[in-house]
């Protein structure tokens, strides 16, 4: 039988690639056979973790720098892409940005600047690389959203950051629908906490930590491994027929309020 969950041939562009959370799933992608063109702001460090993913997987992995906020550097950002692997089957918004304010008072230059990397970025990526989808009709996005798209936090500071995730959602739907008759799926990953090196100072605290997971079914924040597979499966044969959803890596969190 065929291994539904394997990428090989596969070109996956995953922008956000050198956070924490665009470096695993990067990792998991190739992994699994896919190419993988990994983007972001920090050359330096996309060519270090682009090396450390080609060297344990032994698929070709690229770096490529780009502004997610910047129309015209997402379009060379495409454009160079296709130049080095000719196709795009799967694309990964995983850049974000979360600056807490208090909501009296929010500094409007931040709150901007959250919409820019996390809503209007999400948007030029899937724009961008929505056309080659349309074109060949065929492709995968996955969005990266929060829990914080759908649920408010026990603490203060977090208004901006929710609000672009349900905007990322709402972007997410919408273009599942547009782009259905072109055979295109448009899915978003809504994770709370997973541990990264950009989670260290909530895990670091563990009166912060146990207040973070006290409504969490199973009493734990996320795990790498828990995003590489639905990373994995989001982006493989095996979720042809899932569109338009909001998948929450949360340990129950939002099952239960």
């Amino acid at each position: 039988m065929k291994d539904l969950f394997r990428l090989d041939g596969k070109v996956a562009v995953v922008i956000g690639g050198s956070g924490g959370i665009g470096e695993i799933m990067a990792a998991g992608l190739a992994g699994q056979g896919a190419k993988v063109a990994v983007c972001g702001r920090n050359m330096a460090k996309l060519e270090t973790i682009t090396k450390t993913i080609q060297s344990e997987t032994k698929s070709e992995t690229t770096a490529f720098q780009v502004d997610i906020t910047n129309k015209e550097s997402v379009a060379r950002l495409a454009e160079q892409v296709l130049a080095k692997f000719k196709t795009v089957d799967i694309l990964v918004n995983s850049q974000g940005l979360n600056i807490k304010r208090d909501a009296v008072g929010f500094p409007t230059g931040d709150w901007d600047q959250m919409f820019d990397v996390n809503v209007k970025g999400t948007m030029l990526a899937c724009s961008e690389f929505g056309k080659v989808m349309v074109e060949k009709k065929r492709g995968k996005v996955i969005n990266l959203s929060s829990v914080r798209g759908v649920r408010a936090t026990l603490w203060g500071g977090n208004e901006g950051y929710c609000a672009t995730k349900g905007a990322v959602d709402m972007i997410t739907r919408s273009l599942a629908s547009e782009w259905a008759p072109y055979n295109i799926n448009v899915n978003a990953i809504a994770p709370l906490l997973i541990r990264t090196e950009l989670a260290k100072a909530t895990l670091s605290s563990p009166e912060k930590l146990q207040k973070y997971v006290a409504n969490v079914p199973f009493k734990r924040i996320g795990e790498p491994e828990d995003l590489v597979g639905l990373c994995i499966f989001l982006a493989s044969p095996a979720s042809d027929f899932i569109t338009g959803q909001i998948i929450y890596l949360d340990g129950g969190l939002t099952a239960v309020g």
